[in-house]
């Protein structure tokens, strides 16, 4: 891979990512996510998630859930749920950065409502929490009820 296939921040985009393995180039795939390359890493993680190689995919992604990344610890949430593993917390739930919080908070309060299980959104943390959560998870019950 040439420095001239990545964009200006210097990542592999995601939509070249998506291209590498539609074309079957899946090793470099691979191989770019071994190298820090997080589209690929996650894309990676995908692969080998539906390949059953659960284990390898929570590796892929692991050192990128530890930092408590958001998008990281949603891609692990997502690669669990793929599995039908949505009540195992993902291990980078509770450590999302401050301005990424809310964005967890939802996303995993959404969870079990996806699931036919709702109520179980309202046992989340309420460590700081403050009075936006109990509105959007009023919202998402409410949504879910008229399903």
């Amino acid at each position: 891979m040439t420095i001239g296939s990545r964009t200006l921040s210097g990542c592999i985009p995601p939509l070249l990512v998506s291209r590498l393995l539609e074309l079957g180039h899946a090793v470099e795939v691979g191989f770019q996510a071994g190298r820090g390359e997080w589209f690929c890493a996650r894309e990676w993680a995908y692969l080998l998630g539906g390949q059953g190689r659960q284990a390898e995919a929570l590796e892929t992604v692991a050192p990128y859930v530890a930092t408590g990344w958001w998008p990281a610890t949603r891609a692990e949430a997502e690669l669990l749920e793929g599995w039908g593993g949505w009540k195992r917390r993902s291990s980078g739930a509770g450590r999302t950065r401050r301005r990424e919080s809310r964005l967890a908070l939802e996303f995993f309060a959404r969870l079990p409502a996806r699931h036919d299980r709702g109520g179980e959104a309202f046992t989340l943390p309420r460590a700081g929490i403050d009075d936006w959560f109990p509105r959007r998870l009023s919202t998402v019950m409410r949504l879910k009820s008229r399903d």
